[in-house]
């Protein structure tokens, strides 16, 4: 038998990343959309928080960083853009946090786009010895593919001899949770180019490493279409402040990141005054 019990989403995410755990809430849809907006009102303040620190001590230190869009024309930008608000959410999410669920095939998905994408080539220099550089590609794919499926494969034998892939899973959450949460900020260090002082390096990736910690709560706590929708919604509120720039200037996306952050701050205050959020939880037996 369940009851009902009033959730703070921001007292169980602090409490989370401290202790992650694989419980799955359980509530109604428009329980967890509410909770979802809290996650992505946390993101908006948390990532305007690490933004402001990484700005004012680029400002005091002779870094140089230049990223890679800035390179591109503005008609490719505004594709970049479209993408980066719709397809690469999804994509992210697949690789980064589809995993985070005591799902074989899941885990399987998860390392072979995360390890196809960023991985290094295997046998590099044995395959430019041999003339076989165009092949490189090929082996890739193969290599990766290969040991994907031999972990899975050792983890499905375990688990028909009754050793249970998701008891290992819910015994190893955080490691999971926490090696997601490094690979997706680390690996946003590929959006930069001539960072010269790499000690600089987590501080500027920051932001993602803040998403990593939220998106990853959304995934376990909500499920994986919670957290592609709060990492499309948190990614469309970043680019529609590029927009407000662009129509604008910079007092249009002043106005913009002046919204968000009333309307963020406002939903901190309600959920600490009202605790509008109500979960089922199991009774205690005895």
């Amino acid at each position: 038998m369940n009851a009902l019990i009033s959730f703070n989403p921001v007292a169980d995410f602090f409490a989370f990343v401290r202790r992650p755990d694989a419980q799955r809430i359980s509530a109604s849809l428009k329980q967890k959309l509410l909770v979802l907006v809290v996650i992505l009102a946390l993101d908006i303040l948390l990532a305007f928080a690490a933004n402001l620190l990484a700005t004012s001590i680029e400002s005091l230190l002779p870094i140089q960083s230049e990223h890679v869009a800035e390179e591109a024309e503005a008609e490719m930008l505004r594709f970049m853009q479209t993408i980066g608000v719709l397809v690469v959410p999804f994509l992210e999410e697949l690789g980064f946090r589809l995993w985070l669920a005591p799902n074989l095939f899941f885990f399987f998905i998860s390392f072979v786009l995360v390890t196809l994408q960023f991985a290094p080539v295997p046998f590099a220099d044995l395959l430019m010895a041999s003339g076989l550089t165009e092949s490189a590609p090929l082996v890739k794919i193969v290599f990766y593919l290969t040991i994907g499926a031999a972990i899975t494969l050792f983890f499905w034998l375990r688990d028909r001899q009754g050793h249970r892939y998701a008891d290992f899973f819910r015994r190893y959450v955080a490691v999971y949770y926490y090696v997601s949460v490094l690979l997706f900020g680390f690996i946003h260090l590929t959006n930069y180019s001539n960072l010269n002082a790499w000690w600089y390096a987590p501080i500027l990736i920051l932001p993602q490493l803040i998403g990593g910690f939220l998106f990853g709560y959304a995934r376990i706590r909500l499920g994986f279409w919670y957290a592609v929708l709060a990492h499309m919604l948190a990614n469309l509120l970043f680019t529609l402040g590029d927009g407000m720039n662009a129509l604008f200037g910079t007092a249009g996306g002043i106005v913009w990141l002046a919204i968000l952050l009333l309307s963020s701050a406002i939903v901190m205050v309600m959920v600490f005054k009202k605790n509008p959020i109500t979960i089922e939880m199991p009774l205690s037996q005895g």
